[in-house]
């Protein structure tokens, strides 16, 4: 297992001017001190909609105007706060447009090698309504993106953490193992170990004719394919060790890939949960389970998530700001 490059020159921090997109901080703060990459804040400014008549559009205009120039004062504060820490940074930038299309778009123009950004983790009509930034980002770029669930109230910093591991759920899969080349990297910045997990399902077994469904399941199979999966991650473990990275696989039986990996992270020092998924959107999600959308829902640990190169990418929705012109972007 060779590494083609570093991914982690170049760190991509969207901010909205909230403490919530705030938590994303440490964790890029960190990450940027490790490996000796740079931070870029960036802020998307989402135009007022249309007025209706004349006077609405003056009073919109001077309320924008006064917004723009809130954000791009926080945004200086923000430098301003990581430089006397000192943290590289590359020049801040504020996009006008769609928060979801924008980033996306800037992330690729600006040659960021990772996205790191808070997040609810909300789902259903609360995510829509949020306008799904994150969701948006894992679907459209095809760059990690280490996402952080936001608690309430926020969490201890990440220095004040016990040792850590990285836990990169596979499936025997080409695609789940495109996560470990970014798993290895974060490991070798975060000083931790590597957990590749295989999660097994149980062999069920029809028992009694008259039962249109399993009814128990197979005690000696199912422990044959948990033995198969084991040999698998040793494997997987001997490639990642030749980074220098440390790695023991864990193959568990499990119901739920998504509620045994919460388990494992809930009960062991995990640090982040690394994983590929195509990024597909609606029915597509939920037909395939979605063991990462549900992780990116319900872990309390981040989640840095690897849309593999090649993957299809949804259509891409102009953004606002679009429809009149070109994007707008400004440096602070």
């Amino acid at each position: 297992m060779r590494s083609h490059s570093d991914p982690f020159h170049s760190i991509l921090v969207p901010l909205d001017g909230s403490p919530l997109a705030e938590q994303a901080l440490p964790h890029a703060i960190e990450l940027a001190r490790q490996k000796g990459a740079k931070l870029r804040l960036v802020l998307v400014h989402e135009p007022p909609p249309a007025p209706l008549d004349a006077l609405a559009a003056n009073m919109f205009v001077a309320v924008d105007r006064v917004n723009q120039r809130g954000e791009q004062g926080y945004l200086r504060s923000v430098q301003r706060r990581l430089r006397e820490e000192g943290i590289r940074l590359s020049a801040a930038a504020t996009l006008t447009g769609h928060p979801g299309p924008a980033l996306a778009e800037f992330a690729r123009e600006a040659g960021a090698d990772v996205v790191v950004m808070a997040t609810h983790g909300r789902s259903g009509i609360r995510r829509a309504w949020l306008g799904s930034v994150a969701d948006y980002l894992i679907r459209h770029l095809e760059l990690p993106i280490l996402l952080v669930r936001a608690p309430e109230p926020p969490a201890t910093s990440v220095a004040e953490r016990p040792s850590r591991q990285i836990l990169v759920p596979l499936d025997g899969s080409p695609l789940s193992e495109q996560a470990l080349e970014p798993a290895c990297h974060l490991a070798q910045a975060w000083q931790a170990e590597l957990t590749p997990v295989r999660i097994v399902f149980p062999v069920m077994l029809v028992t009694d004719g008259n039962l249109p469904l399993p009814s128990t399941y197979d005690g000696a199979a199912t422990e044959q394919c948990r033995q198969d999966a084991q040999q698998y991650l040793d494997g997987v473990g001997e490639r990642v060790r030749e980074w220098g990275v440390r790695a023991e696989g864990i193959a568990m039986v499990g119901w739920s890939a998504a509620g045994a990996l919460l388990e494992i992270a809930r009960v062991e020092p995990v640090g982040a949960i690394v994983l590929a998924t195509h990024g597909r959107g609606g029915l597509r999600r939920w037909a395939l389970g979605s063991v990462a959308d549900k992780l990116i829902r319900a872990a309390e640990v981040p989640v840095l998530v690897v849309r593999p190169a090649g993957s299809p990418r949804p259509a891409a929705r102009p953004s606002r700001a679009r429809a009149g012109g070109r994007r707008k972007t400004a440096s602070v």
